[in-house]
This record gives C-alpha cells, structure tokens and sequence, in this order.
C-alpha cells in the first residue's frame, strides 16, 4: 500500500476519532465543569459571564504556576532559569503562533 492510499484509508477514520474525542470533551465539560463553575460563581457572588472568564483562567494558569514553583524549589541554582524559560517560551507562543494564526483566519 502507498502512502497515498494509506491517508485516503486512514483519514475518515481520524476525523470519525477526532469527533467522537470532541463529544467527550464536551460532555465531561457539560457534566463535570459547569456545575462546579456555577457552584463557584454563585459562592462568590460573581456574574455567570464574568465567573467563567475569571475562573477559566485561573484553571488555565495554574499549571504553569505549579510548573513554576516546582522547578524552582526542585533546582535552587538553576530551577529559576527553567521556570522564566517555559513561562516566556508560553507567552511568546502565543503571541506569535496563536496571534499569527487569528490573524490569517480572521
């Protein structure tokens, strides 16, 4: 079998599998993400609009965070150095391949 007729064979059932992925994220956002953002909101006595902008991000952010704080009190020397790299290398992803990629589309 070529490599022509392998993707031919192989590309239905990726995008069948990229569906069926997508579904399940969004059930397990719907069933498990939203009433606990909504128990949030309502406790803080936030706005839905606004609790879902400010706690996403948080839940967004909080990798990196740990990320952070883990490389720098697992190397005290050089974790500092590792934790500024990915935090900088992140942002400059964004800025430049998110943005980059907002702009062609839009």
């Amino acid at each position: 079998i070529s490599t022509h007729h392998y993707c031919a064979l192989a590309s239905p059932l990726l995008l069948v599998y990229l569906i069926l992925l997508f579904r399940m994220l969004g059930s397990t956002a719907e069933d498990f993400f939203s009433p606990s953002l909504e128990m949030f909101s309502i406790k803080l006595g936030l706005p839905p609009r606004f609790a879902g902008v400010t706690l996403l991000a948080l839940g967004n952010g909080a990798a990196d965070v740990s990320a952070t704080v883990n490389a720098i009190t697992t190397d005290l020397d050089e974790g500092y150095q590792l934790a500024l790299g990915a935090l900088t290398g992140a942002g400059m992803f964004v800025g430049t391949v998110v943005a980059g990629v907002v702009i062609v589309i839009a």
